[in-house]
Order: C-alpha cells, then structure tokens, then sequence
C-alpha cells in the first residue's frame, strides 16, 4: 500500500498557539495584526461556523476575543508555532525521535529547517496527518514571516505533483473521499492504535495550556506522541497482504 522504505520516511508533527494570549494583547504588541484579525473576523465564522454561538449575550470585542484564543493557532498569520517533533526509522528497526519547543519561535524554526535541509538531501519523504493542508504550509509561513527560507523539503507554489514528497495519513484514510471523516483518533481507534489524545493536553486545549499554564513540556510530550502514532500507523499499513 506504501512503498516507500520506512527508513526514508520523516516522520513530523507540529503543535501551534494563537501569536498573542488573547486578542487585547494581539492589539498591545502587534496591532497590525490585530487589525487583520478584525478585517478577516467574517471569515473566522465562515470557516468556524460553530464559534457563532459564542455572539451570544456578549459584545463583539468578547466574542473576537473568544474567537482568537480558539481559532487563530490554526491559521499561520496569526499562530505561533510552539513545538515540532520529528522521528525516523533506522535500518535496524531503531527510531530515532527529536523534538524542537521553546518561546523563541525563529530559534525553534531554525533548528527545525536544519533538520529538514539534511533530511532532503537524503531524499527523504515526510509523513503526518493533515500534513499537506496543515503542517506544510504552516511551517513554510512562519518561517518566511520569521525571516528564513523555507526548507526545499516543503513543496511551494511551484513543485510539480509528482514532486511532492509527502505522505499525508489523512489523504490515505479518506480514500479519495474528501468529505469522509479523517481524524486522526478516528484512523487510531480503527486501526487499534492507542490515541495520542487521552493525554493531560489534547489539540484543543495546547492555547491555553501554553499561553495560561506554560505548559510547554506537556505540549511536547502530547506532540512526540503523535508522531509515535505516525509510526504505527504506517508499519500497520505497510504489513497489509
């Protein structure tokens, strides 16, 4: 079902937080920013239809607010990107795991682009869940808006399909049916792998975790735990007959 060697495949997960703690302090250190998240608000609740509920007995600057501290750690623009733990599987059957975190987000993302820069010249392919619509992209931002080049491991406007190397665990569950249901504790709890989300910090609650708790070591922890399940995932899939 894959055939590419599992010993050529980056194994790569990411954990990210809104840029600022809440949208008051996105408007005190960066309000060029702010004054896109109010320009782009409209499209926060097209795109999160659930967080209308929020509008409720509240004034437009809670229900932003609200908003941010939910939803901007997924758009690029306005994230930040906390941890990026990254794994590989050696001839031997070994993994070899590393993780990146700190408050720092232009260190972390160099040593991250490092990483990556060696890993494509060893023609290595990358692997995540959601990777292409997610991961991929939100790297590439962040560094460009940090000031660094992105590594050519990332495809960009300008790589070819079949130049894309990238294994997208979410694309191959789906099947080729976009609108089916492609989470990944959904492919864990079929393919009876253990879920990285029974942790003490789950992806909906890294934000405040980070920015209320510094929490950063849980994060990281829940963060090497799905690229772990990245792993099983795909030896289960490679032993199909």
């Amino acid at each position: 079902m894959i055939n590419i060697p599992i010993t050529k495949i980056l194994f790569l997960d990411i954990e990210t937080v809104g840029g600022c703690k809440d949208y008051q302090s996105c408007i005190d250190s960066n309000p060029k920013i702010a004054h896109q998240f109010d320009k782009y608000f409209d499209w926060f609740l097209k795109r999160f239809p659930e967080e209308k509920e929020w509008a409720k007995d509240r004034s437009v600057e809670e229900h932003m607010d609200i908003v941010f501290q939910h939803r901007a750690a997924l758009v690029p623009e306005f994230a930040k990107i906390v941890c990026v733990s990254m794994a590989f599987v050696l001839d031997n059957g070994e993994t070899k795991k590393q993780t990146f975190s700190g408050d720092d987000e232009k260190v972390l993302l160099e040593s991250v682009r490092n990483l990556l820069d060696r890993c494509h010249k060893l023609d290595f392919y990358l692997c995540g869940h959601n990777l292409k619509n997610f991961d991929i992209p939100m790297l590439a931002k962040r560094m460009i808006i940090n000031g660094i080049m992105p590594s050519k491991i990332l495809p960009s406007y300008d790589t070819k399909p079949w130049e894309i190397k990238a294994i997208d665990t979410k694309e191959i569950w789906q099947y080729g049916a976009y609108t089916a249901i492609g989470s990944l504790d959904l492919m864990c709890a079929c393919l009876d792998i253990p879920t990285p989300k029974d942790g003490e910090v789950n992806g909906g609650m890294v934000h405040e975790a980070y920015w209320s708790h510094n929490r950063l070591k849980e994060i990281s922890e829940y963060c090497k735990k799905d690229v772990e399940v990245l792993i099983d995932a795909i030896m289960k899939l490679k032993s199909l007959k």
